[in-house]
This record gives structure tokens, C-alpha cells and sequence, in this order.
């Protein structure tokens, strides 16, 4: 009985998956093909210098339509102040993507001395993504006075792609007026272009 699989196989699973990479490292670390075999079953799909160097880039290994929700809670609405702040500064998510839409969901019951008022907007480096503004007011989630109230943001139209390496903010404009008691979490839906 050999080890591992064979040619014949390889090219079976890589017709069907072009992109497992890790069967296929497997495969020539462990000796079972060549380098030349390697360049022949990977033509069009993953690099061999990519394989034998083990760095495979984000960009080879895109995956479309894969979604990430990144959930971000604001414990006390009272801590957003008509100055304006960061809420969370500098995410480091490790891969590339873009951010398609960003919504709001309520926990604890929001109040206000009258007409609250907050927005908010997520940064990609120190530059804001062009649409998703998010407001969070009176009349989206104090009037309503339910659990779970959602309010989404407004459309994301661009600057909301980002780099493996770069960081994202959510960021409170300048401006509000202040709540006095209220929870809940803003939540990006996010496009995975690799891993």
C-alpha cells in the first residue's frame, strides 16, 4: 500500500478545488510529486513558487461571496458625547475585505434628556468610508422603546475596501446630542477577499 495520494488524484481534487492548496503542499513536501508535476496541475491556478514557499497571498486565494459580521458593542450609550470620539480604534481584522453595511441593534432601552441625537461612521486608516453613516436617535431608538430595535445605516458607496494590514475605527461625529442611559451593538457586514 503507497503513501499518499496519486497524480491521477491530485488532478482530480484540484479539478474540482483548484484552490487546496494545503493538499497540494502536503503532496510535494512529502516528496510524492515534482516540481515539474506541481507546475503542470497548477497551470491558471495557484503559483508553485507560492506553494514551495508556503506564501500564498490573499489575492490567489480570494473567496467570493464569504461574509464576516464583526459586532461591536456600545455598553452605555452615555459614554458618546457631543465632542466626538472613537468607539473602537484601530481593529487589526488580519485579512483583506470590503465593508458593505453597517446597522445598529438595541439592548438595554435608550433615554434622553430630548432629542438625542449620535453618528457614527467606520474608518478604514483615517479615512471614512463614503455613506455609512449610522444615526442613533429619538426617533430610531428611544420613540420606539423595544428591545432589539434595529436601525441600519445609510448605504456604503465607497473607500470601505481594506488590506490585511490595515486598521478600521468606529468613529463618533462631532455634534450629538448626549443619551442618558441605553446599550447595544453596531455590526459591519463585511466581504472576505481572502484569508
Amino acid at each position: 500500500m503507497g503513501k499518499g495520494i496519486g497524480i491521477a488524484e491530485l488532478t482530480t481534487i484540484l479539478t474540482a478545488s483548484p484552490r487546496m492548496v494545503g493538499a497540494v503542499r502536503a503532496q510535494r513536501a512529502a516528496g510524492f510529486i515534482s516540481e515539474a508535476e506541481l507546475e503542470a496541475l497548477l497551470a491558471g491556478s495557484v503559483g508553485t513558487a507560492d506553494i514551495t514557499n508556503v506564501n500564498v497571498t490573499n489575492a490567489l486565494l480570494a473567496t467570493p461571496g464569504r461574509k464576516a459580521i464583526l459586532a461591536l458593542p456600545i455598553d452605555d450609550l452615555t459614554n458618546l458625547t457631543g465632542a466626538g470620539e472613537d468607539v473602537v480604534t484601530d481593529i487589526l481584522l488580519g485579512f483583506a475585505g470590503t465593508i458593505e453595511s453597517i446597522f445598529y441593534i438595541g439592548g438595554t432601552l435608550a433615554t434622553s434628556g430630548g432629542a438625542a441625537t449620535m453618528a457614527l461612521h467606520v474608518e478604514i486608516g483615517a479615512v471614512a468610508v463614503t455613506g455609512g453613516v449610522l444615526t442613533i436617535d429619538e426617533a430610531g431608538i428611544v420613540t420606539p422603546a423595544v428591545l432589539g430595535v434595529y436601525v441600519a445605516g445609510t448605504p456604503i458607496t465607497a473607500l470601505n475596501v481594506f488590506t490585511n494590514a490595515e486598521l478600521i475605527s468606529l468613529v463618533n461625529a462631532a455634534g450629538g446630542t448626549v443619551f442618558t442611559a441605553g446599550a447595544g451593538v453596531v455590526v459591519l457586514v463585511i466581504s472576505v477577499e481572502g484569508q
